[in-house]
């Protein structure tokens, strides 16, 4: 008799029907169990890393830190990590590595080009902890290699806890006014200084 397997979708489904200011938020919880090569992991994912922007003088103009820039410089309180931050501090030579989580943020950012971060929630009582991720992507970024990622170094030195997905739509924003002091006559319409 002949059994068959469902395949397995993949971790992140292609959005059905999201608007192109949609935005991504992939959280993964994993459980580190094997410390040393978590260690090394990240710090040869932030080497390699490294030696992709190496030399490159268009920094500057790569579409994703442009993009993810103007996002940022548009909300009142980003919530993502900053990538500009990132890349200066690669361009300046001062990204130093050493810390898993840290080394593993930044080869994300420089590698998939999206906002991402890693918290460790070491446990006092055990020598394992836990890490939590939080990317973020909107469609033009490449999330699934920002998955991969964080995946293939977990699977090397771990177990995933847990994994979600979800669509951040922006938020309304109310309508203040622009200025909350009477207006100048040059500002007002139909007034002699404005024609």
């Amino acid at each position: 008799m002949q059994t068959h397997r469902q395949a397995t979708p993949p971790l992140i489904e292609p959005p059905v029907a999201t608007a192109a200011d949609d935005c991504n938020l992939l959280r993964i919880v994993a459980r580190i169990e094997a410390p040393h090569v978590w260690d090394s992991t990240a710090a040869r994912l932030l080497d390699c890393a490294r030696r992709r922007w190496r030399g490159r003088p268009d920094i500057a103009d790569h579409p994703a830190l442009r993009r993810w820039s103007q996002i940022q410089d548009s909300q009142q309180r980003p919530e993502q990590p900053c990538l500009r931050t990132l890349f200066a501090a690669f361009a300046s030579g001062s990204l130093v590595g050493g810390d898993a989580c840290a080394d593993l943020a930044a080869a994300i950012m420089l590698l998939a080009s999206c906002p991402a971060e890693a918290v460790r929630q070491p446990d006092p009582h055990n020598e394992q902890h836990t890490v939590r991720f939080s990317v973020y992507g909107y469609r033009e970024d490449d999330l699934p290699l920002a998955e991969d990622l964080i995946l293939t170094t977990v699977h090397a030195c771990g177990t995933v806890l847990a994994r979600r997905c979800t669509i951040m739509r922006p938020t309304a924003r109310t309508a203040a006014p622009l200025v909350d002091h009477p207006t100048p006559d040059l500002f007002v319409l139909g007034s002699t200084a404005a024609r």
